[in-house]
């Protein structure tokens, strides 16, 4: 099913597949709903998978203004609202994982858990010196991007992005396909309007104390080095998170090994099916070579 939901100033593009308890996607920088088109039909004959374009990109329109990852989080609850959806399980890829923290801090009562991979909490790591400079990297490289982008080279910012910040060396032709490629670039506008947004990469763990849900956190060991710091880091600071290696993976499961996600997703589905009491964690075993 597709349609448009209307979420204050922005009309946000959905597609739902699948019946039984509800999971929304949320993708991450540059790209919209379809970068999950690998995992949607592994995942549709155990559940509802709703996917949207976050406002700015692709089908969903973008307000004039300034844009922040705290309108990203009201169109997250505006959404599940206006769909009633029971609690859905939110399941966010990178920048979309920041928004799922951040929905989930403010609207506890809308989900029963979250599933995140690899959030760019950069900033976390600025308080340490032995991750100082990993935050000190991105930025810099983040820094070029958005000045690429600024001079009209949407193309070479992108790519830029992509291969020195997000997934590492190779991957913007070696991962991404050529429609992927042009989702970049296309969104490309949006996503120099998030880089001027303060707070995208600045979450405090602090404000998800009280989340009353499991939070699952899964990590590659074949991406780049800066987002297993801010896996550890969320995974200390909070009693409810829990982190969750896929092997072989980099920041991209849902493109390089979309029936592993889809597997975790699913047993992480059956984990939130009843409210979580703060006694430990139900996530199911990790299977051999999983770490923390």
């Amino acid at each position: 099913m597709l349609q448009h939901v209307h979420c204050t100033d922005a009309e946000l593009y959905v597609e739902i597949t699948g019946t039984g308890r509800p999971v929304v996607l949320v993708h991450g920088s540059w790209d919209d709903h379809r970068s999950w088109d690998r995992v949607v039909p592994l995942l549709s004959p155990h559940c509802q998978v709703v996917g949207y374009d976050r406002r700015g990109h692709s089908k969903s329109t973008r307000p004039p203004g300034q844009g922040s990852i705290r309108e990203d989080a009201r169109d997250l609850a505006c959404l599940i609202s206006e769909l009633a959806l029971d609690r859905p399980l939110v399941v966010g890829h990178s920048y979309g994982s920041c928004v799922a923290l951040l929905f989930g801090a403010g609207h506890p009562e809308l989900t029963s858990g979250l599933v995140i991979h690899e959030p760019p909490l950069f900033a976390l790591l600025t308080a340490d010196e032995s991750t100082r400079h990993l935050a000190t990297t991105a930025s810099a490289e983040m820094k070029i991007a958005a000045e690429l982008l600024s001079q009209g080279f949407l193309a070479e910012g992108a790519h830029h992005f992509v291969e020195k910040v997000g997934f590492g060396p190779g991957t913007w032709t070696g991962l991404f396909t050529e429609e992927m490629r042009r989702t970049c670039v296309a969104n490309a506008d949006t996503w120099l309007d998030q880089y001027r947004d303060p707070d995208r990469l600045a979450i405090r763990p602090e404000i998800l104390t009280g989340f009353p849900h499991p939070i699952l956190i899964t990590y590659g060991d074949a991406g780049p080095p800066a987002y297993k710091p801010v896996v550890d880091l969320l995974t200390a600071e909070l009693p409810q998170a829990q982190g969750r290696l896929i092997p072989g993976a980099g920041h991209a499961p849902h493109l390089s090994h979309p029936a592993r996600l889809a597997e975790v997703i699913v047993s992480a589905l059956g984990a939130t099916a009843s409210p979580y009491t703060g006694n430990g964690l139900t996530f199911p075993a990790r299977k051999p070579g999983e770490g923390t």
